[in-house]
């Protein structure tokens, strides 16, 4: 192990935002970033809007406290019960509590914030960063999406090579359940693929996996990003595991986390 790594602990539980507030696991960091500052790093899990918990994020939350970050999973409101933009309003109570108070949960006053997610929880992602920069709060140092639904409409190339798309895609009943029809996949918090405004976000890592049918949509919001003068970068990856994540996740907060605390990375 290498000497500089952080002790591992188990997740402690906590809660976030107004009482009685989301139930949520912290992970600690497993290891120090090159920038020097600490990365708190709100996740958001997959399962389609729909489905999902804290048990079924603990593998990815544990995979990012190894690459450096200090994560902080969240078990958010799921469709049908609760449509948009129910998770959203939810997950941005609890970011806002994360922003409130960084350093008590790293212990260190160097602490910067991001949000992550993977899948629903990659759309969620995308929308809090749109939300921060549109309410000019919480600040954030960058976005981790990884195989985001960011797209309703399942139109593209790899949607339809994965044979998705249609009515019984799990996809496409993930987005009737989280929108309820059509009239709301306008919004951009709901759709950020179809954002008009896509300038002044923070900076963006996003992960695919090739054959990926969320592959391509992962690509196009990284373009659009860097469209708009974002600073985004896209990788096409042979799945998402660690020897596949570890590198990149760590540069990203590395570097992120520099710029953001203007410590040199």
């Amino acid at each position: 192990m290498d000497k500089l790594a952080f002790p591992s602990t188990p997740p402690t539980a906590l809660r976030l935002g107004p009482a009685p507030g989301l139930a949520a696991e912290r992970h600690a960091a497993r290891r120090p970033l090159a920038s020097g500052g600490r990365a708190l790093l709100l996740w958001l899990h997959d399962g389609g809007f729909t489905g999902g918990s804290l048990a079924s994020a603990r593998a990815r939350a544990e995979m990012l406290a190894e690459a450096g970050a200090d994560v902080i999973a969240i078990d958010y409101p799921l469709a049908p019960e609760h449509r948009f933009p129910a998770a959203l309003a939810a997950a941005f109570e609890a970011l806002k509590a994360l922003a409130a108070k960084p350093a008590k949960l790293t212990g260190s006053a160097q602490t910067a914030l991001f949000v992550a997610g993977e899948e629903a929880g990659g759309n969620l992602a995308a929308a809090l960063a749109l939300m921060a920069r549109d309410q000019h709060a919480p600040a954030l140092a960058g976005q981790l999406l990884i195989s985001p639904m960011l797209d309703p409409q399942l139109g593209s190339a790899s949607m339809r090579e994965g044979e998705c798309g249609g009515c019984e895609c799990l996809y496409a009943k993930g987005w009737q359940a989280y929108l309820g029809g059509t009239t709301r996949a306008d919004h951009p918090y709901a759709a950020p693929l179809n954002a008009s405004r896509l300038g002044g976000l923070p900076d963006a890592l996003v992960l695919g996996v090739a054959g990926h049918p969320l592959n391509d949509e992962a690509r196009r919001y990284a373009a659009a990003l860097r469209a708009h003068g974002g600073t985004a970068r896209d990788l096409t990856l042979p799945a998402i595991a660690a020897a596949h994540v570890l590198a990149p996740v760590h540069d990203f907060l590395s570097q992120a986390t520099g710029r953001a605390l203007s410590i040199p990375a």
